[in-house]
């Protein structure tokens, strides 16, 4: 064998190497990204869980469920209402931008806007919303998406206080109980 002929068998196990080596780091790099998407849903989820949470607290489940049905809301009861709406929302914020950038698959992210519109759905978070303004503390994007959903004719969303019968203004209500 000649030198030229070795030097050409050379470049050909290189390129073969080179084509083994990209083709390796290609799967890494593929493993990688899908392992950050899981850990940005998990993520997502955690901070969904610790938002959600808050409810569990009596006086703020009560105070949403009051001011969201717009009745006998104490002003106390508007701030804790308000200050979980806001909290909620702001939680909601970060997976739309996970959906817009591509990390989180449509199913997911529509599951996740019904239920961020059905918080704002019942009338008194709608008339925060709309009246006084509070869906000015949120992104352009989701401010369109919300809006675009309380006022579709053909499909209104359902408010949260009428998801389940715990959420029913009615329970909450002392003057009702009475």
């Amino acid at each position: 064998m000649t030198i030229a002929e070795l030097g050409a068998l050379g470049e050909f196990v290189g390129s073969i190497l080179t084509i083994g080596t990209l083709a390796y780091l290609a799967v890494g790099i593929r493993q990688n990204t899908a392992q950050q998407r899981r850990e940005e849903l998990v993520s997502v989820q955690h901070g969904q869980n610790a938002v959600i949470a808050q409810l569990s607290d009596p006086r703020v489940f009560g105070a949403y469920v009051r001011a969201a049905g717009d009745r006998n809301a104490s002003s106390e009861d508007w701030a804790a209402a308000f200050a979980w709406v806001v909290q909620y929302l702001n939680h909601f914020q970060v997976v739309h931008e996970l959906h817009r950038t591509g990390a989180m698959d449509e199913e997911q992210y529509q599951l996740w806007a019904g239920y961020a519109v059905s918080i704002v759905a019942p009338p008194g978070m709608r008339r925060w919303w709309h009246e006084e303004e509070g869906r000015l503390a949120f992104h352009s994007e989701v401010r369109e998406m919300i809006d675009a959903r309380l006022d579709d004719p053909e499909d209104p969303p359902v408010p949260l206080t009428e998801l389940w019968s715990f959420f029913s203004p009615d329970a909450w209500d002392p003057a009702a109980r009475a």
